[in-house]
């Protein structure tokens, strides 16, 4: 397994659909819209490994949440049932979930959260 492959090909994808995309956490300071994602390792299922990925999509409490539903919508449409094959796997991702949480729940923002169940065959 290399996880880092793995996360390369999610950034890769979703560099192509807004340009703040970070892993695992944002900078201190952020300008919103912005992406955060990580991924959890769930189970090794050989062939394959199965793996939780997390995309999150963050606004301010401030602003409309129109911008970050269609940034969610965009990335979600494409992302649901892809397919992607590099030379090292083909990884499948299935959405699990989607949900919003409102800034009353958090402080300063306002989020969008998917999460993808995603099968791994490693070559």
């Amino acid at each position: 397994m290399n996880t880092n492959m793995i996360a390369d090909a999610i950034y890769d994808f979703l560099i192509t659909k807004h340009e703040r995309v970070y892993r695992n956490s944002s900078p201190s300071s952020p300008t919103f819209p912005y992406v955060v994602y990580r991924i959890e390792s769930v189970t090794d299922s050989t062939p394959s490994e199965d793996f939780y990925i997390y995309v999150d999509i963050y606004e301010d409490t401030n602003k409309s949440v129109r911008v970050m539903e269609d940034l969610a919508d965009s990335i979600d449409n494409e992302l649901n049932d892809l397919v992607i094959n590099t030379d090292s796997f083909n990884a499948h991702f299935m959405r699990e979930g989607r949900q919003f949480v409102d800034g009353t729940e958090l402080i300063s923002e306002q989020v969008i959260f998917l999460r993808y169940n995603t099968r791994i065959y490693f070559k």
